[in-house]
């Protein structure tokens, strides 16, 4: 397929602006900016077909057949690494019109690789061995406008009819008007099918919808989502509607769009006074509330959303449990899983909009429960690996054109593909991955000291946790890019971690290769370990004693047998004094230990620190943090504070997906005395496994 584009951009060449958030490289973005252009193509069927459309765009594309929409795409990919999406599309005889609403946003930032000069359309139909012409015809549409929002992320959309193209995805529609697409003289696209699922889109109605003054409308979709409003209304020309959407709402009950995760969510529609017209935002948020305010005369005739995210079965993973919080817990989660991921595992909806690796070892593990499917993953684990040849050690945040660097993150990278291979078994994606996780840890060694450990003087930085505020008193200075010279506890375990990963790797694909593990894992005794204390401290030169110093340590199992004890009695006295991120490192580890009644007084503690007190403060998907005013900039969807979800399969329930094993899945349960009755039941290697306990017994089926 070759990349068609508007005469603006036919011949410009593409700016690359990949490169390392530490270094300096030009983040010029274009010269154009939020950019929406029209496409259609009329075809002649001769008879009746069944016909192949295979399409992208640069950034995005909606497409629409014959006015019916039928999808979104492409999820976001590197020029090198492109993804297009396969259409299979039911064509009568006659004339039928294929219409994309393709856009560019052109600025630098965590959600596509835009900024670069690269935009246009590519499509290829066929039927059997024959390819059907198409000739696309354009117009640029000047109908939205408005400021960005959130990290540069999104544009809102202030909305005039009177410049909207109406009907302009249907056959009868005139367009000896526009122009044609061009070739793109420069197109450096590489494209393959897009490997991930489309994303499931569908209308969704609100659970209240309320008129609580003269020209002002209230609607609560009863829990948060990710979409956009589409309204429906009469008036006359030059009449305006002011819509607000929002997370929450204020003290007053008005609607909060001046949002904690500091966006702000206010848009404007103009009306054509042709009849009863449609306002529907291309771009989506995440938002629960809206309010909308019209002039005097304007007949809102319809209200509702469009809901977008990857496809989920909720029949894949069922729970259900007499305790009090737990199954709440679990739906909660489910919803944060549901509607934060869209094409890729994405920090959040709203400020971020970007595929973060480090979100992703979370979220990936609860999706792949949730749907037990690794297409995803496996896409998010190549993205990563991609950035590779131009940032040693991978960028954190992929593959979109703001180029950051965690530390944190690149070192979980091969976890991520371990477990990974446990779920589906895919020997062949585990080697292909074999190479990064290696060059993954041979990054970090340069960095390695006289002790046989980590400085932190490395390339990259490393947050420990986040928010700061939520790193427990950690004893050391983090900065981003990296400038206190010391060597600390936190990277040190997740770099022996990488190290631990990468010899398992070896003995799954009977790789012979040096071990290293055990000579680090002394080494990392010998500097952090207190034996008048039994605990860890925070660096070589501190004697502070964080839970971020124990839990790293706990997940990989660095720690001496002795320490063990304490261990468990030092988190019991803290809690959850950490971020909601990392209390998935601190509830495995405990699991791994078989500390499972505290894994479970900690999922459902009623503390300030915890998910009982997010839905207490009336959490539909998991916030940022563990209170709404606990961090600075709250999201109230953030994918990543989902650890619940495995820690309840695989640590209480015990379900386990494990490819080492004939069955590819272990069964271990570890239910607390406390709660009476619990079922969970999760498809695994096509079939379904179901654990229960009921009237003291616990026993598991295999169906």
């Amino acid at each position: 397929m070759k990349m068609l584009t508007i005469p603006a951009f036919a011949e410009r060449r593409p700016h690359e602006h990949l490169g390392r958030a530490f270094t300096n490289y030009n983040r010029r973005a274009s010269a154009y900016c939020n950019l929406h252009v029209l496409c259609r193509a009329v075809i002649e069927i001769a008879e009746d077909t069944q016909a192949t459309l295979r399409i992208t765009a640069d950034d995005c594309y909606k497409l629409y057949v014959d006015g019916v929409f039928q999808g979104i795409g492409p999820a976001p990919g590197f020029a090198f690494d492109y993804f297009y999406n396969t259409y299979e599309l039911t064509l009568t005889k006659g004339r039928h019109v294929l219409a994309a609403h393709i856009y560019y946003q052109g600025e630098i930032n965590r959600v596509w690789n835009s900024g670069d000069d690269r935009f246009g359309l590519a499509a290829e139909l066929t039927a059997g061995d024959a390819e059907l012409p198409l000739d696309w015809k354009y117009c640029i549409n000047h109908a939205r406008h408005g400021n960005w929002v959130g990290y540069m992320t999104q544009y809102m959309e202030n909305f005039d009819s009177s410049f909207w193209n109406e009907n302009w995805n249907i056959l009868t529609f005139d367009d000896s008007g526009w122009d044609r697409l061009v070739p793109a003289l420069y197109s450096d696209h590489v494209m393959r099918e897009q490997p991930s699922k489309m994303l499931a889109v569908y209308e969704k109605r609100p659970v209240l919808v309320e008129k609580r003054a003269p020209g002002k409308i209230f609607v609560d979709m009863g829990q948060e989502i990710t979409g956009s409003l589409r309204l429906k209304a009469k008036g006359a020309k030059g009449k305006l509607l002011t819509v607000y959407s929002a997370e929450e709402l204020n003290d007053d009950g008005s609607v909060r769009w001046e949002m904690r995760c500091k966006c702000n969510y206010k848009e404007t529609w103009k009306l054509a006074g042709s009849g009863e017209e449609c306002w529907e935002p291309y771009e989506y948020k995440g938002f629960r509330y809206a309010e909308i305010v019209t002039d005097e005369d304007v007949e809102l005739t319809d209200i509702c959303a469009v809901v977008r995210h990857y496809p989920a079965d909720d029949s894949v993973c069922t729970f259900s449990t007499s305790d009090p919080w737990l199954g709440k817990i679990f739906e909660l989660c489910r919803e944060t899983v549901r509607y934060g991921i869209q094409d890729g595992y994405l920090d959040c909806p709203t400020r971020e909009k970007g595929q973060y690796l480090g979100d992703a070892i979370v979220t990936s593990r609860a999706q792949m429960i949730l749907t037990d499917g690794t297409e995803l993953v496996h896409k998010a684990l190549e993205q990563f690996a991609e950035t590779d040849p131009f940032c040693p050690a991978l960028l954190g945040v992929s593959p979109g054109a703001f180029m950051q660097e965690i530390a944190d993150s690149s070192l979980f990278w091969g976890n991520m593909a371990l477990y990974t291979y446990y779920h589906d078994g895919d020997q062949e994606k585990l080697a292909s991955y074999y190479p990064v996780a290696k060059r993954i840890v041979e990054h970090y060694e340069q960095y390695l000291g006289d002790n046989g450990l980590l400085w932190s003087a490395n390339d990259k930085w490393n947050l420990v946790d986040w928010p700061d505020n939520l790193r427990d008193n950690y004893d050391f200075v983090l900065t981003q890019p990296p400038r206190t010279l010391g060597c600390h506890n936190a990277i040190n375990a997740q770099f022996i971690g990488a190290v631990q990963t990468l010899e398992r790797m070896e003995e799954i694909l009977g790789i012979d290769a040096p071990k290293r593990y055990e000579q680090y894992r002394e080494a990392f005794n010998r500097a952090f370990y207190r034996e008048e204390t039994g605990l860890y401290v925070d660096s070589v030169v501190s004697e502070h004693s964080s839970l971020h110093a124990q839990l790293f340590a706990l997940y990989f199992g660095l720690q001496k047998d002795e320490a063990l004890p304490r261990t468990v009695e030092f988190i019991r006295e803290k809690g959850l004094s950490c971020g909601v991120y990392t209390t998935h490192f601190l509830l495995q580890g405990l699991g791994r230990i078989g500390a499972y009644d505290l894994v479970y007084e900690l999922l459902v503690n009623e503390t300030e620190h915890g998910w009982v007190n997010m839905l207490r403060e009336g959490a539909t998907t998991c916030f940022e943090a563990w209170g709404k005013d606990q961090k600075w900039n709250t999201s109230f969807l953030h994918p990543f504070a989902c650890s619940p979800t495995a820690v309840i399969t695989e640590v209480l329930c015990g379900i386990c997906a494990d490819a080492t094993v004939p069955a590819g899945y272990r069964v271990e349960p570890h239910i607390p005395d406390v709660i009476e009755e619990l079922h969970m039941s999760r498809r695994i290697c096509g079939k379904t496994v179901s654990v229960h306990k009921q009237d003291g017994r616990v026993w598991w089926e295999e169906t």
